[in-house]
This record gives structure tokens, C-alpha cells and sequence, in this order.
């Protein structure tokens, strides 16, 4: 059981690092790249981030918790509204993501991490649900975080997408008052304060 004090979050944090860092020197050295999908539109995600995370999307939003069969359009549309996130993330939580993605890609280091030994991209819904399952309920706070981190990352994109603001009855984001104010508005609240 990890403290939940500043010392513990600390040695969870650099125990996960060197977890990270170890797994994806071996899924390097077994073949996997980092190199974008930039002839489908992403800058960050490679091949194997997008067959891991079409694989999970269909399992974290789920038809009964989300509104709206997800379909290839959505799922396209979640996939780049994930590449944008990460782009905006701060170096060191990208890095930490590309480098659980990378664990992902690997043949050799899913075995250690409850993933399926196949790819991705051949893994079925049932595989998925055992993956999230298995990390939802590790003893291991590592993969708890990991779980709870993809899960939030996936629910905040695809709630931010304008196709699904009227699925959930969100009226999207307020509109900006321009300022200065129009003199209609001046002229009448002075008119109404004498």
C-alpha cells in the first residue's frame, strides 16, 4: 500500500518513471517508433497508439454511459481530438503518455503490462474490457492511475466535440460579450439611473 503522503506520491511517481522508462527501452529495442501518422492528420499518434486507443474507445464509451453509437466518424473524430490534447500537454506528461503508448505497441511488453498478446488492431471488445479491468482493480497504483488517466483523457474529448454537445443537452460554451459594450446599452443604463 502506497503512502498517501508527498513521499509516497513521490516514490510512486519515480517508480512509475523507471517502469515506463524500462518497458519502453525494450519495446525500442523490439522495433517500435515513434513516428506520427502525419498522412492521416496526427502529429503525435503513431500506427499502434491508434490501433490501442480504437481499441479502447468503444469500452470506455460505452452506448449506456454516452449518448449516440460512437461509429468510424466519431471514433476518427476522437482519435484526432486526442492527438490535439496531447499536444497541448506539458513535455514531461507527454513524454510519460508516448511512452505508455509505446508499452502498448509492444509484443514483449504487454505481456507484463495484462494486454493482449496480439495486436491491437486483432484485439476484441472482451480483450479490452479484461485490460481495463485488470488495471482498474491492480494492487498496483501505477496501473489504477493509468486507467483512471486514459479514462478522464477519453471522457474530456469526447465531451469537448461539437457533434456531441446536443447529445448531452450542453448548449457549448458561452458566447463572448463584446466589449466595449454596444452605446445603445450605455445610453440607457445612464438614461435609467436618472
Amino acid at each position: 500500500m502506497i503512502e498517501t503522503s508527498r513521499r509516497g506520491f513521490l516514490k510512486l511517481g519515480t517508480a512509475g518513471t523507471a517502469a515506463l522508462t524500462l518497458g519502453a527501452g525494450v519495446a525500442s529495442l523490439t522495433g517500435c517508433s515513434r513516428q506520427p501518422m502525419t498522412d492521416a492528420g496526427f502529429r503525435i499518434l503513431t500506427a499502434s497508439d491508434v490501433e490501442f486507443l480504437s481499441a479502447l474507445a468503444p469500452v470506455i464509451l460505452t452506448d449506456s454511459a454516452y449518448p449516440g453509437p460512437l461509429g468510424d466518424k466519431g471514433r476518427d473524430r476522437l482519435l484526432h481530438g486526442l492527438d490535439e490534447v496531447l499536444l497541448t500537454l506539458q513535455k514531461h506528461a507527454q513524454e510519460q503518455l508516448q511512452l505508455a503508448f509505446m508499452l502498448m505497441g509492444s509484443p514483449v511488453t504487454r505481456v507484463f503490462a495484462d494486454a493482449p498478446l496480439s495486436s491491437w488492431a486483432d484485439a476484441s471488445r472482451e480483450d479490452a474490457e479484461h485490460f481495463l479491468n485488470a488495471w482498474k482493480t491492480s494492487l498496483l497504483p501505477i496501473k489504477r492511475m493509468g486507467y483512471a488517466g486514459i479514462c478522464k483523457l477519453f471522457e474530456m474529448v469526447w465531451y469537448a466535440q461539437p457533434e456531441n454537445f446536443a447529445l448531452t443537452g450542453y448548449p457549448g460554451p458561452p458566447k463572448k460579450i463584446p466589449y466595449p459594450y454596444p452605446a445603445t446599452t450605455s445610453a440607457t443604463t445612464s438614461a435609467a439611473a436618472e
